[in-house]
């Protein structure tokens, strides 16, 4: 019997994701090819029954980004009281909207983004006995850009550059509310700091959009092969007292979107669920995160204890594989589950910097990617679940 969580099986996914159908972004044809791949590999493992969920979305985040900094600024040209009141609100829900975004929810100035067709797939394994407990595993489809603000040194001000773009807006909202009731020609000097404060923000956020679409091998392919092993395994060894769902999501790099559409649909039925998300898992050390701090100071989220604590007592059962749990800088699917209400972990491969390996950058191919790290991945996965079914 093939082992479907063997590095050559799941090496042979990411290939496949990475190297023929390559770079796919949320919402277009190539996205859909992953899709479709997906479908394909779960037949070969005689799993056939899979739930498809529609939505539409963007190719990328930066729309999330950019229209706050725009209605900012466009805020600051309407004339008289009126227009400086209009202008003043309008910025303060461009604050409101980046960080929403930087914390992994929705953004209703999204929605003015041209779309195209996305979906998550889901497949579930009934448990063999009694159901006490469900578990969902997620591993999204699509892929990012090569990314100025994700380069050296800028990584390392993710947090910091997500935090000023929030005071940036919300300080040009508060003083055109104040220009609005007080003398025409007050706070003035900060009126012109602030707009070109957003001014240069937004140029920074239009030349993050100018890199290359990438091929994603570790950010998410080794995810999706990690959820294809599973989906091999558990079709013949279904857990005893356990329902487990494999979530194959899209557009999360537009905005965690497939996860959010999973939780519309069925939020209800997962409420008491436990999430465990795989994300860029082919590289570096592993280890689940304990504190994640968004894209902003105002946006930081960390699993539910019950999840925490399983990962942890998986980790002490698996020694050898040496996972340990640490604090990280990070935006994921974890970040809409948890703005939800939902539990929610997420186990990760953590560099020597102390950051993901690759991060939205040309150099994440498949050639970069270590098969045992991802099998030793794709096992530790299996074991919360196992630990998780014993409880």
């Amino acid at each position: 019997m093939t082992d479907t969580l063997s590095a050559e099986n799941l090496m042979a996914h990411v290939r496949a994701l990475a190297d023929e159908i390559g770079p796919r972004p949320a919402g277009t044809p190539r996205e859909q090819r992953a899709h479709d791949y997906v479908r394909q590999a779960l037949a070969a493992v005689d799993v056939t029954e899979v739930e498809t969920l529609p939505f539409e979305a963007p190719d990328t985040w930066g729309y999330s980004l950019i229209f706050p900094a725009l209605i900012g600024l466009a805020g600051n040209v309407l004339p008289g009281r009126l227009g400086r009141l209009v202008g003043g609100l309008l910025s303060l829900y461009g604050a409101y909207a980046v960080r929403q975004t930087t914390g992994g929810q929705r953004s209703l100035l999204a929605g003015l983004a041209p779309t195209g067709p996305s979906s998550t797939q889901i497949v579930r394994f009934p448990a063999a006995e009694e159901t006490r407990h469900k578990l969902v595993f997620l591993g999204h489809v699509d892929a990012n850009k090569h990314r100025l603000t994700f380069g050296e040194p800028n990584k390392y001000f993710l947090r910091e550059s997500g935090t000023a773009g929030i005071v940036l807006l919300a300080l040009n909202g508060a003083i055109q509310l104040l220009r609005a009731v007080g003398p025409k020609h007050a706070f003035k000097t900060d009126y012109r700091l602030s707009l070109l404060g957003l001014a240069g923000a937004l140029g920074l956020l239009v030349a993050d959009e100018m890199g290359p679409w990438i091929d994603g091998a570790n950010d998410n392919a080794t995810a999706v092969a990690c959820l294809l092993g599973l989906a091999g395994y558990l079709r013949q060894n279904p857990l005893r007292h356990t329902e487990v769902w494999l979530a194959f999501t899209g557009a999360e790099e537009a905005g965690d979107l497939g996860a959010h559409a999973l939780l519309d649909v069925y939020g209800e039925q997962l409420k008491d669920a436990y999430f465990f998300d795989f994300e860029m898992v082919g590289a570096g050390e592993l280890a689940y995160i304990t504190r994640h701090s968004g894209m902003s100071g105002f946006s930081g989220y960390q699993p539910d204890p019950e999840s925490a604590a399983l990962a942890a007592e998986t980790a002490r059962r698996l020694p050898e594989y040496e996972v340990k749990g640490v604090p990280m800088t990070i935006i994921e699917e974890i970040g809409a589950l948890r703005g939800r209400g939902f539990r929610g972990l997420c186990l990760v491969g953590v560099g020597e910097d102390g950051y993901l390996v690759n991060w939205h950058r040309s150099s994440d191919i498949s050639a970069n990617i270590i098969p045992a790290t991802m099998e030793k991945a794709a096992r530790f996965g299996l074991a919360f679940a196992h630990t998780l079914d014993e409880r």
